[in-house]
């Protein structure tokens, strides 16, 4: 008896997927009440595609509620490998509903397009399909701000509820006791993500107010607003911000891109008032310094090798840095044409991205903070093999199982990113475009390299076979890729 005690001890939890199917469940309801936001704005300028959006959004939260009434059980708990996979598959059965619009509405997307532009729109990446904004129909562009918009803030959340089971963030390190107790929300959680999501909004309305006050209309003010706190690049129109021709507006949205892309809990606390606690944090210094660096760089060389003036090398340069860094992907100019220096500085941003619990992408400056300080010891280590070296973060001592995390983080990273280059160039993409596009996907910025995906042109033109690997390039790196990658190992199911 003591044995089959023993042994039931040791025997993994039983797998349960009502909690999963009952959490997709309730946000596609909630999703399919913001399509009637666009239905609304369609209805108001005379165009028929809010039946659209009308039957969307009853066939989506109908099959939302389904899902959610028909698993719903009081107590139900969900445990790390649940939450886990709660995710992917919240963001797979999103993908597939929020895509009926593109396809049924005056656009007729094919399947391809209308899941890539969702898709691009969820991870608040910013790359296209769609040729001819300008003339879109306005519901089916405010139902494009409203995915990334959706998407952005669930970046952030993902970071708080997700990084702590994978260490492979650094969320764990703050003080804000996510960490899952007994795998479920606990009410701490809940009181956090609450107050962030009231500075997303925020942040949201007073950039909306600040293009409107810059000049722009009070559709592309909003919509645009949504688009930049989420740091996601959707525009409303083909040029994107080149559109406006307005440098007040270009410097508007770089200090708004880069404020997106600090982290939201210490937003939080510096609505507060306690701003020391957001600029004393490593990373953010980190952040600070590198962009800055890259825009003085970018600078000198626009007014030295391409020949601009002092001003236009300083509106270039700041706005594509804030934009690509902070993988927005907002274009006010064809940057591909700057030379080889700058695209690879520019490469090297769309890399690195912006701050952990952020609605950026990338690598994430924590990241990259711990493995310059893991190089740095370990030089160190060289000089004085006997020394007790510590790495630090916030002069706190970064546990061996983070640093750990984040290294393997690195290098799934890089080899993820070298092996979809190498597949989409099979698909038929150029060297520069497969890089680029890789790059784009991965850390969901939006733009690529060169004359077809470029920032002044979209990636319609580029085969089906891209499009579904881009489609999934984009939904591993936004969700971190291990979380993609554990439910497929041996060792998830077992745990």
């Amino acid at each position: 008896m003591a044995i089959s005690s023993a042994a039931d001890a040791i025997r993994p939890a039983r797998f349960d997927p009502a909690p999963i199917i009952f959490f997709a469940g309730v946000i596609l309801t909630f999703m399919g009440g913001g399509m009637l936001v666009p239905a609304a704005v369609d209805l108001a300028a005379g165009n028929q595609d809010y039946k659209v959006f009308l039957a969307c959004a009853g066939i989506t939260s109908f099959s939302g509620a389904c899902m959610a009434a028909s698993t719903y059980r009081i107590g139900a708990r969900m445990r790390s490998r649940e939450v886990l996979l709660a995710v992917p598959t919240t963001w797979i059965f999103v993908d597939a509903f929020a895509s009926l619009p593109f396809m049924f509405s005056e656009l007729r997307l094919s399947l391809t397009d209308a899941v890539f532009e969702t898709m691009s729109g969820l991870t608040a990446t910013g790359s296209t399909v769609i040729v001819g904004l300008d003339s879109a129909p306005p519901g089916i562009l405010m139902w494009r701000f409203q995915v990334v918009w959706f998407g952005g803030f669930g970046m952030v959340t993902l970071a708080l509820l997700i990084l702590p089971f994978l260490r492979i963030g650094g969320m764990q390190m703050f003080s804000l006791d996510l960490s899952a107790q007994a795998g479920r929300f606990v009410p701490r959680i809940t009181t956090v993500i609450s107050r962030i999501a009231l500075v997303y909004l925020g942040i949201t309305v007073l950039c909306a107010a600040t293009y409107r006050a810059l000049g722009m209309t009070p559709f592309d003010a909003v919509g645009h607003a949504m688009s930049t706190v989420a740091t996601g690049g959707f525009s409303s129109h083909d040029a994107s911000f080149g559109f406006f021709q307005s440098a007040a507006i270009e410097y508007a949205a770089s200090g708004f891109m880069l404020l997106s892309a600090l982290p939201f809990y210490l937003l939080v606390h510096a609505a507060r008032g306690q701003v020391r606690e957001l600029i004393g944090d490593s990373q953010v210094r980190l952040f600070i310094a590198i962009v800055v660096t890259s825009i003085i760089v970018l600078i000198v060389w626009l007014a030295t090798a391409r020949g601009l003036s002092f001003a236009e090398s300083v509106r270039g340069a700041t706005f594509n840095i804030a934009t690509l860094i902070t993988c927005t992907g907002f274009t006010s100019q064809d940057f591909s044409q700057w030379g080889g220096f700058a695209l690879i500085l520019l490469l090297t941003m769309m890399l690195m991205g912006g701050c952990t619990g952020s609605t950026a992408g990338g690598i994430k400056m924590f990241r990259i903070y711990i493995l310059f300080e893991s190089l740095r010891g370990q030089l160190k280590r060289q000089v004085y093999p006997n020394a007790t070296i510590t790495i630090r973060y916030n002069k706190e001592p970064v546990p061996d199982v983070v640093r750990i995390g984040v290294t393997s983080y690195f290098f799934v990273f890089m080899a993820t990113f070298f092996v979809l280059a190498l597949l989409l160039a099979a698909a038929g993409l150029t060297f520069e475009e497969s890089f680029s596009a890789s790059a784009t996907a991965l850390s969901g910025v939006g733009p690529g390299f060169g004359p077809v995906i470029g920032p002044c042109c979209t990636f319609e033109p580029i085969s089906d076979v891209a499009k579904w690997l881009l489609t999934f390039g984009m939904f591993a790196g936004r969700l971190e890729i291990l979380i993609v990658i554990l439910p497929l190992t041996r060792t998830f199911w077992r745990a």
